[in-house]
């Protein structure tokens, strides 16, 4: 029975379009966001314009950034048609993960790997564990459980690499991440370091990423961002996401992640 909501000529168009350039990417899995991004570096003026009633094609050109809105609808549609894998677009995954590594190279000092994006782990689990590193991950700024089980894990020094976009969200995680650990570290405790691991202004600047438009924010939030910013001549209206490694970075996120341990790592670990 055909499914009805895969029927039309413009679900079979656009869903057979994001097939294709799923494919042309060559991961075997990836974020819905890495898609976007893989999509509007494509040179090929092949994105369809489908007529509104009839949903013939009338005219093909290139992706943009506009067009962003509705990948989640047509990968969808074309997951219900088959013709894109199932398991092929990581999601996000609510709440606080720790992924414990299954050995730790090193007594004297640790190396933890925290993001704000879920969907990521499948990626950087199998990196991180071949660094002996701990992957954190939350949606939300730490909670109180997963500090006390970080300063609990802490028992040499450790170094804190911090992942998220460079936005205005982004920032906040980071900062907020910074203050919670130097306010609730207990006294005569190791050493904790949080360091920006990415992405940071230069990082954007050197692998050429796209920064793209970004929800409004106010505040203190809107202030820092702009001023961290301001002196690379980059627009604070604008961010980039931690999904675009996956096609600026010639290794993707996995890549990225796997020299940036191993830049932190002490002699010998």
């Amino acid at each position: 029975m055909t499914d009805p909501f895969v029927s039309t000529e413009v679900d079979r168009t656009k869903s057979r379009w994001v097939a294709k350039v799923f494919l042309e990417f060559a991961k075997p899995k990836t974020t819905l966001r890495a898609l976007f991004y893989y999509a509007l570096s494509r040179k090929t003026p092949d994105y369809p314009i489908c007529g509104g009633f009839v949903g013939e094609i009338r005219v093909t050109r290139l992706y943009h950034e506009n067009d962003g809105e509705k990948l989640t609808k047509w990968s969808g549609k074309a997951q219900k048609l088959g013709i894109l894998p199932a398991d092929a677009i990581l999601k996000e995954d609510e709440g606080e993960h720790i992924i414990l590594p299954e050995t730790e190279h090193c007594q004297t000092q640790r190396m933890e790997l925290w993001l704000n994006r879920s969907a990521f782990n499948p990626l950087l689990k199998p990196v991180c564990s071949r660094h002996g590193a701990v992957l954190v991950s939350s949606s939300d700024c730490p909670s109180e459980r997963l500090l006390q089980q970080l300063f609990d894990r802490a028992t040499c020094q450790t170094t804190v690499l911090c992942l998220s976009d460079l936005s205005a969200e982004g920032l906040s995680f980071f900062n907020n991440l910074v203050e919670a650990i130097a306010n609730g570290r207990p006294s005569g405790a190791p050493e904790i370091r949080v360091v920006q691991g990415g992405l940071t202004p230069e990082q954007v600047l050197l692998l050429k990423i796209p920064m793209v438009s970004q929800k409004k924010s106010t505040g203190e939030a809107e202030k820092k961002y702009k001023k961290c910013l301001k002196a690379y001549g980059l627009n604070h209206h604008k961010m980039a996401e931690l999904d675009a490694l996956e096609v600026y970075c010639s290794r993707g996120i996995a890549g990225f992640c796997d020299d940036l341990l191993a830049r932190y790592k002490l002699p010998g670990f």
